[in-house]
């Protein structure tokens, strides 16, 4: 990595190398933001983000509760398997997944890793609008997988 940039908390330091065009919102903690240049969080139709969080279990179990808590605040949701991503951290379980939530006030769409790293499972998403954003940045997304690994835990 070239220009990381590291997110910190107590029991976790990961590095992260945003896309071009793309920096962390450093006013957040986990999840961290990444935004396009010159967006706020609170006015971006498209960000994405990296929530850590402890692994109490196995990877399948993370995704299962996972599942069911995205269907439980979105009736009618819809949960599809994606093509797995290249990440920078070799051998680590994961898994990809797109989340459709339609909403009558609008929906969303979340392209969604989960990855098990030493005892924790990284959540790493690109969230947007529309299915037509997701491919728009979806290249960004990929190189932030292969741009994200642990320091320290």
């Amino acid at each position: 990595m070239a220009n990381p940039v590291y997110l910190i908390l107590p029991q976790v330091i990961l590095a992260a190398e945003p896309p071009p065009g793309w920096s962390v919102d450093k006013s957040r903690k986990n999840p961290f933001y990444l935004l396009k240049n010159g967006e706020k969080y609170e006015t971006a139709r498209t960000l994405m983000y990296v929530r850590i969080e402890e692994l109490d279990g196995p990877l399948h179990l993370a995704v299962e509760n996972d599942e069911r808590s995205f269907k439980s605040g979105c009736p009618g949701a819809r949960i599809e398997d994606a093509s797995q991503f290249e990440i920078l951290e070799q051998g680590c379980q994961r898994k990809t997944q797109i989340f459709h939530c339609e909403k009558q006030k609008g929906g969303w769409i979340d392209l969604a890793t989960k990855v098990s790293i030493q005892g924790l499972l990284l959540n790493v998403v690109l969230s947007a609008d529309n299915e037509e954003e997701i491919a728009r940045y979806r290249k960004d997304y990929e190189e932030l997988l292969k741009h994200l690994g642990l320091v320290a835990h």
